[in-house]
C-alpha cells in the first residue's frame, strides 16, 4: 500500500483551515477529501470509504467527538485523529477510549501531523498484510488437508489393485521353471517393477500420516555404529553397480543415540539413495560417524552434481523436484534418476521428532554433504521403550 492509495477525509468548520489541510496532505502525496461539518463528513463517508478522518473537536450541528463515535460505529477500521484548541485530559482521554489514534492540539504544528498521519498509514498497511497472511494461511492449510486426503485416497485406490498384481506374481514366479528364459525374464521386470511402485505407495502413504503417526514417538537406545554398518552391507551392491565407492568411516567406541529404530533406518537409506542417485558413475559416497558433545553426528558426502544454494531449503519441502521435471525419468538408482520428490521431506520430519536437526552443505558441481545430528544416549543408561514396528514395512 502506497501512501497514493490512502484516502483521508479532513472535518473543520472554517474554510481556510480546510484549505490548508487539503493542500498539505496532497503534497505528503496523499489523496484527500474535506467536510464543512459532521454531517456532510458521514454522507461522503457514506459515498467512498476512507482510510484516515482527522476532525476537530468544535463544529456546530456535530462535534467532533460525535463524529467520532459515528464514524466507529459504521467504520471500526478507520483511523480517525482528533484536533482541539480547547482540549482538557479528560476531553483527549475520552477520545481514546472512543477509539482515537491521537488527539492533536491547536496550534498546529504540521510536522508533528504529518509524523500521526504516517503513523496512521503505517497501521493500516501492516492490519492489510496481517488480513492477507490469514486469507493465505487459511488457503495453504486447505491445500494441505486436500493433500493428505489425496495421498491416502491414492495409497488406498493403488494399494488394492497393487496387491493382486503382486499376490499373482509370487504364484507365476514359484512356476517360473516352467516358462522360457524370454518369459522369465519378463516376469523379473514386472516384479521389480511392482516393487518400485509398492515403494512409492508406502512412501506416499508415509508422507500423509507421518504428523499424526504415533510410532515415531517411541525411543530406544540404539548403536548407530551397528545400524550404519547394516544399511551399508544391505545397499552396498546398488553402488557397486553404478561402479561408485561406498566408503564408510565409524569410531572405535560405539556411538549410541535415543531414537527411533525403524525412522534412522529409514533415514540412512533415504539419505544413501540421494547420494546414489545424484552422484555420477565412478564418484564416491562416505558415511561418517562421530560424537559431537551432547550429540552424534552422521555425515553423508557426495562427490555429486551439488545443489544450488537457493534450492538447498527447498530440497526438504514436499514434492520439490531440484531438476527439470520435463525430463523426469523414474528411478531411484540410476544417476539423475527422478523420485517423487518426498524423500528429503520424510528424512526432516523425522529427524525433528527425534529432537534432532539436519543440514546441508553444497556447491554445484562439488557434491553435497547432509549432515544429520541426534541426541546422544548414556551408556550406562536403560533401554528405553522400543520402537513399535509401523503399519508400513521398514
Amino acid at each position: 500500500m502506497k501512501a497514493s492509495d490512502v484516502r483521508i477525509l479532513f472535518v473543520d468548520d472554517e474554510k481556510l483551515i480546510r484549505d490548508v489541510f487539503r493542500r498539505a496532505l496532497r503534497r505528503w502525496g496523499y489523496q484527500a477529501d474535506v467536510a464543512g461539518d459532521g454531517e456532510q463528513a458521514l454522507a461522503l463517508c457514506r459515498e467512498r470509504s476512507y482510510h484516515i478522518l482527522i476532525t476537530d473537536v468544535k463544529m456546530p450541528k456535530m462535534d467532533g467527538l460525535q463524529l467520532l463515535r459515528r464514524v466507529k460505529s459504521r467504520w471500526p477500521m478507520t483511523e480517525v485523529i482528533v484536533i482541539s484548541g480547547y482540549a482538557t485530559v479528560e476531553s483527549a482521554i475520552e477520545a481514546m477510549k472512543m477509539g482515537a489514534t491521537d488527539f492533536i492540539l491547536k496550534p498546529i504544528n504540521f510536522d508533528y501531523v504529518k509524523i500521526v498521519v504516517k503513523k496512521c498509514w503505517q497501521a493500516i498497511k501492516i492490519r492489510q498484510e496481517s488480513t492477507t497472511l490469514r486469507r493465505l494461511n487459511s488457503q495453504l492449510c486447505e491445500l494441505n488437508s486436500l493433500k493428505d486426503k489425496f495421498l491416502s485416497i491414492t495409497n488406498h485406490e493403488i494399494r488394492t489393485p497393487l496387491t493382486i498384481i503382486r499376490g499373482y506374481l509370487e504364484i507365476l514366479t514359484g512356476q517360473s521353471q516352467k516358462f522360457d528364459p524370454e518369459t522369465r525374464e519378463i516376469l523379473t521386470i514386472i516384479r521389480r517393477t511392482a516393487d518400485e511402485l509398492k515403494d512409492a505407495v508406502d512412501r506416499m502413504h508415509l508422507l500423509s500420516s507421518i504428523h499424526r503417526a504415533t510410532w515415531l514417538d517411541a525411543r530406544e537406545r540404539i548403536e548407530l555404529t551397528q545400524l550404519v554398518r547394516s544399511i551399508r552391507a544391505e545397499m552396498h551392491r546398488l553402488f557397486e553397480h553404478r561402479s561408485i565407492r561406498l566408503k564408510v568411516q565409524l569410531p572405535e567406541v560405539p556411538v549410541l543415540v535415543q531414537g527411533n529404530r525403524v525412522a534412522l533406518k529409514l533415514i540412512l537409506r533415504e539419505l544413501l539413495q540421494n547420494a546414489l542417485k545424484f552422484t555420477p558413475d565412478g564418484g564416491a559416497v562416505s558415511v561418517t560417524v562421530q560424537e559431537r558433545g551432547e550429540k552424534a553426528l552422521v555425515e553423508v558426502r557426495d562427490t555429486g552434481i551439488g545443489i544450488p544454494y537457493e534450492q538447498q531449503e527447498l530440497i526438504f519441502t514436499d514434492f520439490y523436484e531440484a531438476q527439470d521435471t520435463i525430463h523426469h525419468k523414474s528411478s531411484r538408482e540410476e544417476f539423475m534418476g527422478g523420485g517423487m520428490g518426498i524423500g528429503l521431506s520424510l528424512v526432516r520430519e523425522m529427524v525433528e521428532r527425534m529432537k534432532g536437526r539436519i543440514m546441508v552443505d553444497s556447491e554445484p558441481g562439488e557434491g553435497s554433504t547432509f549432515l544429520v545430528f541426534l541426541p546422544r544416549a548414556s551408556r550406562k543408561s536403560p533401554v528405553a521403550e522400543r520402537t513399535p514396528i509401523p503399519a508400513q514395512p521398514d
